[in-house]
């Protein structure tokens, strides 16, 4: 048992350092030495998904899961592993149980929401967000997301609206949430203010070149020449090829 324990031990400290091969390694061992032991199949299984080996981690999870009940971790992580091998039903079996289980953690939803909606499953993606919401008003990349699936639902433009504002209002320092909501207001007819919104952005603090092309876009239909220019000059910059010398 005390060997089980330093095991347990120095595979938490090495993932710490972040010597992820080291800590699997020693959790091979450790199922390789005690084949009923759930929580190391699961922890081998957490460590394999974070190498990106997805089928190992499917494998070790499963095994896990005969053994011992799964956390909410694992059980996404083997949701994620069966998404990528095209078990569609499997992984969204899995994300919808996290979605309803309260003992999943804030944290952990977010990742609920993107799994879900990876596989088209926008009205539980939507559900996963809102209960980020109930659970912490002020995360803003849950109203954020809440706005991107009310969006792909084709629901009503004033509730996205209403979802990215909240979102901008929390976090004015994220440009994609600004550029999204002066792009939904452009389209709902209140292009002025979609302008006002984006007049004072420096486009030079911008990296996404999606959103400085949408900026560049409401600007041009505005006839806002000067602006347009300089959103630009900005998005040529940003999608020029970097040079190294030889």
């Amino acid at each position: 048992m005390n060997l089980h324990r330093d095991m347990a031990d120095r595979c938490f400290e090495l993932v710490g350092l972040g010597r992820i091969d080291e800590a699997s390694e020693i959790a091979e061992r450790a199922v390789q030495g005690d084949p009923e032991d759930g929580r190391f199949w699961q922890f081998l299984g957490l460590l394999r998904h974070r190498q990106g080996d997805f089928p190992g981690a499917c494998e070790a999870l499963e095994t896990a899961s005969l053994l011992v009940p799964l956390e909410p971790s694992s059980r996404c992580a083997l949701a994620e592993c069966h998404a990528r091998a095209g078990r569609k039903g499997l992984a969204c079996d899995l994300y919808r149980q996290l979605g309803r289980d309260e003992r999943c953690p804030t944290a952990l939803l977010s990742a609920v929401a993107a799994g879900l909606g990876s596989l088209g499953e926008n009205e539980a993606a939507l559900a996963a967000c809102r209960k980020i919401i109930r659970r912490d008003p002020e995360h803003h990349h849950a109203h954020f997301g809440v706005a991107f699936y009310l969006r792909r639902l084709r629901r009503p433009l004033p509730s996205v609206i209403a979802a990215i504002a909240r979102a901008h209002e929390l976090a004015p320092q994220v440009s994609l949430y600004r550029v999204s909501l002066a792009v939904l207001l452009d389209h709902s007819g209140q292009r002025e203010e979609a302008c006002d919104l984006l007049r004072d952005v420096d486009p030079t603090a911008m990296q996404c070149s999606s959103c400085l092309q949408r900026a560049m876009a409401i600007f041009q239909e505005a006839g806002d020449w000067e602006r347009f220019e300089a959103f630009r000059a900005q998005t040529d910059a940003v999608q020029k090829p970097e040079r190294h010398e030889c």
